[in-house]
């Protein structure tokens, strides 16, 4: 790996040499006119007065542009390239950097604290920045191309969310700040609407009718659990478009209470008579003050609604919590389970992971890839007294759970 200063039309800038390829931080032609766009585009989403996380030094011209325009927030900067860092620190671009009294640099082992702790619209990513990041740090490379893409998204339907967040408010509906630790001691199942649920919906109606273990559904798996005389204990709809009314449409749950995300699609929230729980989601800024005002907590989304959910039943008590139905695959190329709206089959994916059988290779897809990762990311982090199950029996392997047979779970002694 070789590092070069080069001129450009406005001001220098650095290249690397690597992997026999070049990469120029910002741009070859005009650096500064790049790196002032990037921080417009990111001052359109930071939030005020909250620190920023920047991964990537790049050439420097990002930050010192950032700096300039927030002479009051601080702003961290972590290089995951530790030989590009030692050499930038003997350049003149990094005495210039040092000249901005709301830069520090962080060492690397405090990225993963960091990211707990900065608001997920004050993380920003230098995309050149990533191409140089070492083997050993693949796995932060991928979980920020992950963060990336999910921010992306949230960026793409802000207008979406922010209709739904107006009028759900309005419904007055209770949070579940009060609901803490209700379930504590039951075990619990997370019921999601992969394919490998059909297979498991004879013994989920053995559990459901002992009555012993709590069961929580997905929208989308209401309906085939239903269908198998399995009413869940309650259920959960996060996504904030028209298409999850298929999920409620002509489904009649009185006693069951629905877990709604503060964005989710207003008219799908309506569809349900029965008891409704507002859930306030961390990193929609809109959400952040009723949830403080109520007392109620800001939930881990994660992307997808079990993500979700997993996060709201931990807070609800849940020590030992089991996926069924979480494929996080194509399984046997289906895309969820029968009696689905959403199902279908699925042809011609290129992407594949291990299987739950660590043998085997099943086919997936980016979406499932980023959800599966993030049930990883939070099983390294969970407390010590929280055990957490895959009970899916099919689709894909996920690290840091425990694969065990649903009847096995039934079956494990209580805490």
């Amino acid at each position: 790996m070789k590092f070069t200063i080069i001129e450009t039309r406005t001001a220098p800038t650095i290249q690397v040499e690597i992997n026999e390829q070049n990469r120029v931080f910002h741009s070859k032609y005009d650096p500064l006119k790049e790196a002032e766009t990037w921080a417009n585009k990111a001052l359109e989403e930071v939030e005020v007065n909250d620190p920023i996380l920047v991964f990537g030094i790049g050439a420097g011209h990002h930050i010192m542009k950032l700096a300039e325009a927030l002479p009051k927030q601080t702003i961290h900067v972590v290089e995951l390239n530790s030989k590009y860092e030692q050499w930038f620190r003997t350049t003149s671009f990094y005495e210039t950097i040092r000249s901005f009294e709301n830069v520090r640099f962080q060492p690397i082992k405090e990225a993963a604290s960091f990211l707990t702790r900065i608001h997920q619209n004050n993380v920003l990513i230098q995309k050149t920045a990533m191409d140089i990041v070492p083997e050993e740090f693949e796995s932060i490379k991928e979980m920020l191309k992950d963060f990336q893409i999910q921010k992306d998204s949230i960026k793409n339907q802000i207008d979406n969310m922010t209709t739904n967040f107006k009028k759900n408010v309005r419904l007055q509906d209770p949070g579940i700040g009060e609901l803490k630790d209700k379930y504590r001691g039951k075990k619990m199942i997370l019921v999601s609407a992969g394919p490998s649920l059909d297979k498991q919906l004879p013994l989920l109606k053995q559990i459901h009718d002992e009555k012993e273990i709590i069961i929580a559904s997905v929208g989308t798996a209401v309906k085939p659990l239903l269908k198998s005389g399995i009413t869940p204990d309650f259920f959960m709809v996060i996504d904030p478009n028209e298409p999850t009314m298929h999920q409620l449409e002509g489904i009649n749950l009185p006693n069951t209470p629905l877990f709604y995300l503060s964005t989710a699609y207003h008219n799908t929230i309506l569809l349900h008579k029965g008891p409704r729980r507002i859930v306030w989601q961390n990193g929609f800024q809109k959400a952040h003050l009723p949830a403080d005002e109520r007392n109620d907590p800001l939930m881990e989304t994660g992307g997808s609604v079990a993500t979700a959910l997993l996060d709201t039943m931990v807070f609800l008590g849940g020590e030992q919590i089991a996926l069924v139905g979480q494929d996080l695959a194509f399984t046997n190329s289906m895309s969820h389970a029968s009696n689905t709206a959403a199902g279908r089959k699925v042809e011609g994916t290129v992407m594949v992971t291990k299987s739950y059988n660590q043998i085997d290779k099943v086919p997936t897809s980016k979406n499932l890839t980023i959800y599966r990762k993030w049930f990883e990311r939070y099983a390294k982090k969970k407390p010590l007294n929280l055990k957490l199950y895959n009970c899916t029996e099919g689709g894909a392997y996920i690290d840091g759970w425990e694969h065990v047979k649903l009847s096995t779970f039934q079956h494990l002694t209580k805490k």
